[in-house]
């Protein structure tokens, strides 16, 4: 594969080794280090040549030559000639604690596009310490998550006509949790699985660590989401075992598929009874738009349509609570493969979301009130400080899809860590290769740092078209 297409994949493997204490070549070797210990690299994975991963990150041949050295000596790499530079098998897969690092928590001054989660307020705040009142009532086990919260989750697909038991709903430690549970249920070593590109890395990162051979099929802003017509033929082609997409306000590109393009995939999961994950994460993040139906809705009863939901994107990711609504069929092996994972999630913050999705409408306009002028002011300053970079203005969601005219988002990113922000390469995103040419950005960054973020941006963007315009030249 060439390297234009392998380096946002390393890109976001490496995301953030230039921070921390020590040599960089030190630095290189730890974050591979945690990409192995957290199932991001798998045991046989091959590492970039030396000489072809300086030039993705821009720094020297002996830098890398010298991580490679340590990792080879701690047993975490294998060189052999003519294979090239792999994960060894047995590498240390030591328990790790990773901090993410955000703008409130961050390392040094540097603010951080590369996480989307919510920030509480102090009404939110009092809110949540209201709601753990009875956080610790109950010591037992519940495997497939607390009977009461199942309930008032099933009810909300009711609500938005999806009949559905309490005992349909898997409550998972998070949304991310829920998808590597249906993965690891469904697909064995080999399998095929079917994402749109781009998509939740999440996704792409659940299949690869089951082994499995990804396929993607392109998310268009006209009409908006993946084309009926062209999944119907990847289907047919590829005889997939497990499919994935995010319908409303795409992660990362913010479409809002329309109805018919529902009814058509809901028709093509009908027939075909290949099992589709429907990502409704960012659902409740409309902002004043009408919604159309969920896949879900739209298909036969019995058919294999997984429907994922999280309070993490609506409230608070620190919660960790998401949930899965199962079809009859499926229920009992993604179930089974849930208690093998754990007991159950956490019952302190399954009571106090039980509270939170007891309001969901408030919710749902209190995080409108909070996400749109994020929104809108990111907007008016890239607009200002960068008006070469081109995007769409969601309707809801969380993210700006951001198109730069260059070929090396990538190598921007790198540019802008220098420069004391953070941001996340799009074709990191992409499965089976994408034009390098995009950034997702969140709009859930605090008001007030977003001037200082977008005016650190411009200037890695000045330094970097510099930088290039040089490179052309010479």
């Amino acid at each position: 594969m060439s390297t234009s297409v392998e380096a946002p994949r390393w890109a976001a493997v490496l995301q953030g080794w230039q921070s921390g204490p020590g040599p960089a070549y030190q630095r290189l070797a730890e974050q591979f280090k945690a990409a192995i210990q957290h199932g991001r690299l798998t045991a046989g994975a091959r590492l970039p040549a030396e000489r072809t991963l300086a030039r993705m990150l821009g720094i020297s041949r002996s830098t890398v030559v010298a991580a490679y050295d340590n990792l080879a000596d701690g047993g975490w790499l294998e060189r052999r000639q003519g294979s090239g530079t792999r994960v060894a098998p047995r590498a240390p897969r030591r328990p790790r604690v990773l901090t993410l690092r955000t703008p409130a928590s961050g390392t040094g001054d540097d603010l951080d596009f590369t996480i989307a989660v919510p920030w509480l307020d102090g009404e939110q705040r009092a809110e949540l310490r209201r709601a753990s009142a009875r956080a610790f009532d109950d010591s037992s086990y519940h495997p497939l998550g607390l009977p009461e919260l199942r309930e008032a989750v099933a009810a909300t697909y009711v609500e938005q006509g999806l009949a559905t038991r309490p005992e349909q709903i898997l409550i998972t430690t998070g949304a991310q949790q829920g998808i590597a549970l249906t993965v690891a249920a469904l697909v064995r070593p080999g399998d095929t699985c079917v994402l749109e590109t781009p998509t939740f890395f999440g996704a792409i990162d659940a299949c690869r660590a089951a082994q499995a051979r990804l396929v993607g099929v392109e998310v268009h802003t006209q009409p908006p989401g993946v084309a009926a017509a062209q999944l119907t033929e990847v289907f047919e082609r590829q005889a997939p075992r497990w499919s994935f997409l995010t319908p409303t306000f795409q992660n990362p590109t913010g479409t809002l598929m329309p109805t018919a393009t529902r009814r058509r995939i809901a028709a093509l999961i009908n027939q075909s009874q290949v099992p589709l994950v429907e990502d409704d994460t960012l659902a409740d993040l409309s902002f004043g738009v009408a919604t159309p139906p969920t896949i879900a809705s739209l298909a036969a009863p019995s058919a294999p349509v997984i429907s994922v939901g999280s309070l993490s994107k609506l409230y608070w990711a620190g919660l960790r609570v998401g949930w899965l609504r199962l079809p009859e069929a499926l229920l009992a092996k993604v179930a089974q493969t849930k208690t093998l994972a754990d007991f159950g999630s956490a019952l302190p913050s399954q009571r106090i979301a039980l509270q939170l999705v007891s309001d969901l409408p408030r919710l749902r306009e209190r995080r409108r009130e909070l996400a749109l002028p994020g929104r809108d002011l990111l907007v008016e300053l890239l607009r200002a400080q960068l008006p070469q970079w081109q995007f769409g203005v969601p309707e809801g969601g969380q993210f700006l899809w951001v198109e730069l005219p260059t070929a090396n988002a990538t190598g921007y990113t790198q540019v802008a860590a220098r420069h004391g922000v953070r941001v996340f390469p799009g074709a990191a995103m992409a499965v089976g290769g994408s034009q390098d040419c995009w950034l997702r950005l969140p709009f859930t960054m605090p008001m007030a740092l977003l001037p200082e973020a977008v005016s650190r941006m411009a200037s890695a963007w000045a330094e970097f078209s510099q930088r290039e315009g040089d490179t052309r030249l010479s």
